[in-house]
């Protein structure tokens, strides 16, 4: 189990890391309309953290408090970049978001299962 919950936090880093390519893509790409703009420019700066959050939570620099804190901003950023995209029309980076958001969900849930459970019912069946 905990190796499925630590690849979900390497997949979210990586869609993360995706997002802020979408994200600059956007930023130089002339032909859909948003190019250049303040909006796309945030989204950049919030898939960058968002990307930076991910990767200390996924290789562990990130405990306890820290890592509680970190994940509930990672939410927070999904979010806001998700509203952010469709606001800007900007379908990949929204479709994206939607990735992280289930990936995150996935990577909380499976976390909040405990480890006493999961073994005990390995030994029942």
């Amino acid at each position: 189990m905990t190796r499925v919950l630590h690849g979900s936090r390497w997949l979210l880093a990586a869609v993360a890391a995706l997002g802020l390519a979408a994200s600059i893509a956007y930023y130089f790409w002339p032909e859909d309309g948003v190019e250049g703009s303040l909006g796309v420019e945030m989204v950049i700066v919030s898939t960058s953290l968002m990307t930076i959050a991910a990767a200390a939570v996924a290789a562990g620099a990130a405990r306890r408090g820290l890592r509680t804190t970190l994940d509930a901003l990672i939410l927070l950023d999904i979010l806001g970049t998700g509203f952010a995209a469709y606001m800007l029309e900007a379908e990949i980076l929204l479709g994206l978001m939607v990735l992280a958001l289930v990936v995150w969900l996935f990577a909380a849930f499976a976390r909040a299962t405990p480890s006493r459970q999961i073994a005990s019912a390995e030994a029942a069946s």
